[in-house]
C-alpha cells in the first residue's frame, strides 16, 4: 500500500499514523472501519500483533463510530487456505473483549461459500463483500451480490 511506498514497514509507526487518521475521521463525524490483520509470519503471536494494532490504533479514539473489520492476511489469495470458523470465532471473541464490544466483521471476503459460516459464528456481526471478480472477466456482478447476503441471512 501507500505506506510500503512510503518506507514505512515498522508495524508500530503504521499503527500509530492509522490510529491519527481513524482520531481525524471521527471527529469530522465519519464512521470508521478500521481493519487488523496479521501476516504468516506473525500468527504464531497473533494476540500480541493484534492487540497492539487495536491498542495503538484506537487510543484516544471515540469508538462510538468505529467498527473492526478482522482480515487474515495469510489467508488471503490464491491457493492459500481460508481461515476456519474456529480461528475466526477465536479471534472475534479476543476482538471483542479487547474493544468493550465493538461490532467485528470478517473482512477475509464475504463470499456465497463462506456465508453461512460466517453468519453462525455469533460473534461476528457481518463481512465485507468484493464487489468485483479478480479471476476470468473482471466485473461487477449484483445478483452475485444479493446472493451472497441472502445466503449470510439465510435465506
Amino acid at each position: 500500500g501507500i505506506l510500503a511506498e512510503a518506507g514505512v514497514t515498522d508495524p508500530a509507526a503504521v499503527n500509530r499514523l492509522l490510529n491519527q487518521e481513524v482520531k481525524l475521521a471521527v471527529e469530522q463525524g465519519l464512521s470508521v472501519l478500521y481493519c487488523i490483520g496479521e501476516k504468516s509470519e506473525e500468527q504464531d503471536r497473533w494476540q500480541e500483533v493484534l492487540g497492539e494494532q487495536l491498542s495503538t490504533g484506537l487510543s484516544g479514539v471515540d469508538t462510538s463510530r468505529v467498527v473492526i473489520a478482522y482480515e487474515p492476511i495469510w489467508s488471503i489469495g490464491p491457493g492459500k487456505t481460508p481461515a476456519g470458523k474456529e480461528y475466526i470465532t477465536k479471534i472475534a471473541r479476543f476482538v471483542k473483549e479487547r474493544t468493550g464490544g465493538l461490532d467485528v466483521v470478517y473482512g477475509g471476503g464475504l463470499k456465497v461459500d463462506n456465508a453461512e459460516m460466517l453468519a453462525s459464528i455469533p460473534e461476528i456481526d457481518g463481512g465485507l463483500i468484493a464487489l468485483t471478480r479478480f479471476q476470468g472477466e473482471i466485473g461487477f456482478y449484483p445478483e452475485e451480490y444479493l446472493e451472497i447476503i441472502k445466503t449470510y441471512l439465510g435465506k
